[in-house]
This record gives C-alpha cells, sequence and structure tokens, in this order.
C-alpha cells in the first residue's frame, strides 16, 4: 500500500506539473533582464536598531542621516534589493506585542524608492514580542488543532499581515521566517530540544498567509524556505525538512486545489561551501522543486564570507588581509557562477554590508564598516574602510559607478570643470585650481578616477599623485594636499639613515640634509623639489638616491622616494625641463587592491 501511495502522489505531481505550465503566477519573481540590479542584494543594517541613536539630529526618530548613507552607498555598489528584519517592542505584560511604525515608515516608504532599491523583509520570530512568555518563539512547535493551526501561528499570519496591509508594494518581497530548518532562537529557547520548526505548521502558515494576504498584495513576492545549510547535522538536511513541507498537509491540499505553491520563490543560505559545491546544493534543492512541480525560483537571501580589514596606514591605504583577498575572491566567483550558471536562481543577498559590532569587537562579514571621525559605529555612514570584495561586487553589479570608469563629458561645463577625454575623467573646483597652480600636466598627470571618499575625505587619483581635500584648512594653501603615495609605495623597505654633515664642514650649496628623516637632497633632485613647492608639496625624502627599475617602463633610473612622491632621473632628457619627472605613483597603487579604501 505505501509502494502504490508513493506512485500516486508521483502521478499527482506530473499531473499538477502539466497544470503549472498553463497557470501565470499572481507574480514573476525571475530576474529582470533590463535591470542587472534586481539580481544583487545585500543586508543591511535593520532600521529598528537605529531608533535613537542620533537624538541631537534625529530626537524620537531613525537615524536618518546614518540610514540615508548607507542607503546611498549600497545603491551605488549595485544592490537592487536590500534585506532587513521586522521587530516588535518588547514593551507590553500581554499579547505579541507591536510593531512601532516609527522605526520603519520612512526606510521603507521613503528612503529605499528614492535609491531604487527594493526591500525584502524578512518575518522572523521578532514580529511577536517575547514579554508575553506564551508568544516565545519555542511555542510555534505546541501541538495543533484539529485545523493544523496554534496560538502562535495563528498570531504570526495575523502579524505578517498587519505589516504587509501597512506597507504593500513598498516591499518588494517578504521571507517566512528566518532558518526554519535550523534555528538558533528555537534551539536557545528549548535549551537543546528543538531546532526546526515543525514542518506541518510551516506549511500551514506558507498557505495560510499566500491564501490571506498576497490576494490583496499580488505585486509582493513571497519567499519561502530561507533553509540554513547546517553543515553540524548533515549535508542534505535542509532538503529532508525542505521535502517534508512539500508533503505537509495544507500544502498538498493547497497544491491540488490551486494547481500551485503557496509561494513565489524558496530561499537558501549555503554557508561554509566553495563556489563549487554552492552550486551543487542549489542544484539539488532544484531538483527537489522540480520533483514537487514547483517552478517557483531560488532566492540565495544570505551567503557569505567573514574576512578582518588592517589596521590603519599612516598613508591612508592599507593592504588587503589574507582574509580580505579570500572573501573578494568567494564573492566574485560565487556570484558570477550563480549569474552565468543557474539561470534558476532570482537573486542573491551578500551578507553582509557592514561588520557588525563596536569598538574592537566586530563580526566582519560586511564589505566595509561604518565609523565616523572618531571611530563610532552608528551615527555616519562613512564606510571605511572599504574592503577588496566591496569593489568586486561593485564591479560585478554596477561597474559604472566605480571611480575608475570613465565619464561622459559634462553638459554645459563652466571653467571650473575641465573633461580630459584621454582618461574619460573630469577636474573640477579646488582639484583643478591646485592642479593649475601646481605644475598642472607636466607634474600630476592625467586624472584618473572621479572624485569618490576615503573615509569622509574627497580624494582623487592622477596618474603620478593623489589628490586629497582637506576642508578644515579651507582657503589656506593646505586646503588640497598631496596623499601620501612615496611612504605607500615603498612600505616594507628599510632605507639606512645618513649622518647629519660635520659642523666643521662649510656648507654645501648643492645639498641639505633633513633630520627628520635622516636623508640628504642635493642636485638636480634638490633643484626640481624647490622649483616645484618643496615641502609643501612633496614632503621630507625618506630614501637617499637609488638605483631601480622603473616599474612603468622596465628601465633603469636613479630615484628618490619622498613622503608624496618618487622623483625619476631621466638622463635621456638632461637639460630640459623633464630631466626630473615624479613617477607613475597614481596609477601603480590603482594596480593594487588598495586604492579604494
Amino acid at each position: 500500500m505505501a509502494l502504490a501511495g508513493r506512485y500516486q502522489r508521483l502521478l499527482l505531481v506530473a499531473l499538477l506539473s502539466l497544470t503549472l505550465l498553463g497557470q501565470p503566477s499572481l507574480v514573476s519573481a525571475a530576474r529582470d533582464p533590463a535591470n542587472p540590479r534586481d539580481f544583487f542584494g545585500i543586508v543591511g543594517r535593520d532600521p529598528w536598531y537605529e531608533y535613537n541613536t542620533d537624538p541631537e539630529r534625529h530626537p524620537l526618530d531613525v537615524n536618518r542621516t546614518f540610514l540615508e548613507g548607507m542607503m546611498a552607498d549600497i545603491a551605488a555598489m549595485g544592490a537592487g534589493w536590500v534585506r532587513i528584519e521586522f521587530h516588535a517592542e518588547y514593551d507590553q505584560p500581554e499579547g505579541p506585542g507591536w510593531i512601532d511604525p516609527v522605526k520603519h515608515d520612512w526606510y521603507i516608504q521613503e528612503l529605499a524608492p528614492r535609491y531604487g532599491v527594493k526591500v525584502l523583509a524578512v518575518m522572523g520570530s521578532g514580529i511577536l514580542a517575547d514579554l508575553d512568555q506564551t508568544y516565545r518563539f519555542r511555542h510555534i512547535n505546541d501541538r495543533p488543532g484539529a485545523d493544523g493551526r496554534n496560538r502562535y501561528s495563528r498570531a504570526f499570519v495575523q502579524r505578517v499581515k498587519e505589516i504587509v496591509d501597512r506597507y504593500g508594494d513598498r516591499l518588494g518581497a517578504i521571507e517566512i521566517l528566518n532558518e526554519p530548518n535550523a534555528n538558533q532562537i528555537l534551539h536557545w529557547e528549548t535549551l537543546g530540544q528543538e531546532k526546526a520548526v515543525d514542518p506541518e505548521i510551516y506549511g500551514r502558515i506558507a498557505v495560510d498567509l499566500y491564501e490571506t494576504v498576497k490576494p490583496a498584495h499580488p505585486s509582493v513576492q513571497f519567499v519561502a524556505g530561507s533553509l540554513l545549510h547546517d553543515r553540524e547535522s548533515g549535508q542534505t538536511d535542509h532538503l529532508d525538512w525542505l521535502r517534508a513541507v512539500y508533503e505537509s498537509e495544507a500544502v498538498r491540499d493547497y497544491v491540488q486545489r490551486t494547481g500551485r505553491h503557496p509561494w513565489d520563490g524558496v530561499s537558501i543560505h549555503p554557508y561554509n561551501l566553495p563556489p563549487e559545491e554552492t552550486l551543487a546544493d542549489l542544484r539539488r534543492l532544484r531538483a527537489l522543486q522540480t520533483e514537487f512541480g514547483d517552478t517557483s525560483g531560488v532566492w540565495v537571501t544570505e551567503i557569505g564570507y567573514p574576512a578582518a580589514p588592517p589596521e590603519w596606514s599612516v598613508s591612508g591605504i592599507m593592504d588587503p588581509t589574507q582574509q580580505e583577498i579570500r572573501q573578494a575572491e568567494f564573492l566574485r566567483e560565487v556570484y558570477t557562477k550563480l549569474r552565468d550558471e543557474t539561470p534558476f536562481v532570482d537573486r542573491v543577498f551578500w551578507f553582509k554590508y557592514e561588520d557588525f559590532g563596536d569598538g574592537h569587537d566586530y563580526a566582519n562579514w560586511g564589505l566595509v564598516r561604518l565609523r565616523d571621525s572618531a571611530f563610532r559605529y552608528g551615527r555616519e555612514a562613512t564606510p571605511w574602510p572599504r574592503k577588496p570584495a566591496y569593489m568586486v561586487y561593485q564591479s560585478l553589479a554596477r561597474p559604472e559607478m566605480l571611480p575608475t570608469a570613465p565619464v561622459p563629458p559634462p553638459l554645459n561645463a563652466g571653467p571650473d570643470v575641465w573633461y580630459f577625454p584621454e582618461t574619460g575623467h573630469t577636474l573640477r573646483g579646488p582639484f583643478l585650481r591646485y592642479w593649475l597652480e601646481h605644475g598642472g600636466l607636466a607634474l600630476f598627470g592625467y586624472p584618473k578616477t572621479e572624485v569618490f571618499f576615503v573615509a569622509g575625505r574627497a580624494v582623487q587619483y592622477f596618474e603620478r599623485a593623489r589628490f586629497e581635500y582637506w576642508p578644515e584648512f579651507r582657503g589656506t594653501p593646505y586646503e588640497v594636499q598631496l596623499g601620501l603615495l612615496g611612504w605607500y609605495v615603498a612600505r616594507g623597505r628599510q632605507f639606512e639613515r645618513q649622518p647629519p654633515p660635520s659642523p666643521d664642514q662649510p656648507p654645501d650649496p648643492n645639498r641639505v640634509y633633513f633630520p627628520e628623516t635622516g636623508q640628504y637632497l642635493g642636485g638636480a633632485f634638490k633643484r626640481y623639489w624647490e622649483e616645484h613647492g618643496g615641502l609643501a608639496i612633496f614632503g621630507y625624502p625618506i630614501s637617499g638616491e637609488l638605483t631601480e627599475v622603473n616599474p612603468a617602463d622596465g628601465k633603469t633610473y636613479t630615484v628618490q622616494y619622498f613622503e608624496r612622491a618618487r622623483f625619476e632621473y631621466h638622463p635621456e632628457h638632461a637639460g630640459t625641463e623633464h630631466e626630473v619627472q615624479l613617477g607613475l605613483l597614481g596609477n601603480q597603487v590603482l594596480s593594487t587592491m588598495s586604492w579604494y579604501r
């Protein structure tokens, strides 16, 4: 009898698969080919955590300054989706708590649409308060009644309905519970006795939501699963759990009645797998969907790789750590493979936009850290330091926003804006004035980037330098300064300090000694240094004269390193203004993974 029943179920699935082919979904969850950003998502900081964190500027409100800065950066790096989680207020002694609209309205209704970013809202255990012990998450597995529901599941469905009714199509999608097959909160609350939501109860919740909420909000995509690939328990336990959901009484009945499944997508969190195994896991999931006639797409709503950035550098430029390099490589390979080799994957959310934590206690899953000038977390959304994976993400999702990407000539540009077709970049304002006043093309070369921000400071790279804008010195000669590219390029090298000249010897007018760094400057290099701005432009010499191979042309030259430059002696131009030239340090730094910090 059991075998016969198995064949009957397979026949039913086959018939339903044919039926599904002829019935359109209530909403298309597939990738939007006209919008590449639609494939790229990221997990951001929940606005709930930013309530009253800046009471001076945003009293009794979310920190709009911080959240807008973060959203602008998320959009600039190319994410078309941001994933946040709703949280109830844990301050009522009875009942399931309540959702404070002040903590969500502005973010969902105004901020995200302003930047063209869709919101995936997680309806997790936090949407019901736990001050009332009867609504703690462990009660989701309480024995259901004859209708398949219990007190918790009814409250959960009602709460989701309240949220979706309030925000409507301002929510691009909702995710039904977070990692219900291996939920850490359930594990904690049951003292390790339970880890998975009962598939029968989960199936009932999914059906109730799709029947009672979806018809009124057909454009909102309902995403089931968020399966955690739990390596502790087994390679396919998450799929065994999903199979049980497919076979649950509520889901089987719904499919039989409607010819479709009660969701628009199935989500998964394939952590701790190399890219090839990630693809294999997703293909196993797709095979399971196909077995049950489920044609909805797959959403990867969390995937990530932790990487701690290095400590701050005196040059403001930091080489990536080995963890950062691995994170960048992993992100590139995963996104490329999922985009190109798994057309059934609708979108992928990187976990996470920012490292989260405070002080020196960070969880390093993010692509950036968010710190203000006092290294405090959560006040300004200053993405510094960016990790190399940030640049990789942007190069895949929105490459035209990279500072190195050429831009079209500006329309109706005035005399304060110059465009250089040679590199496709613009020069304007204080940077243009500084460039013109201190040697222009001959000294600095062409601009190689647009202006962007590093640790809140505007910078722009040129072939031979990096300009930095210092607003605290506005109106002084130090308003624009050159970055310490000499220090960075010469990092790790030990230059022997030279003894000072003997006081018994007469001064040598052809060279000068700098006790600050223990180096001499003389001859053609001294003349060039003095004629083109000296200490204010180039800084102190940090080496003596050296003979080394130039990385730009492979030729050997006499050079000397300064804090902000490298002088090169070109004998082929002896006696001309090109006898001494600045090394192409801007180009050299732009070839590394460190310039975008």
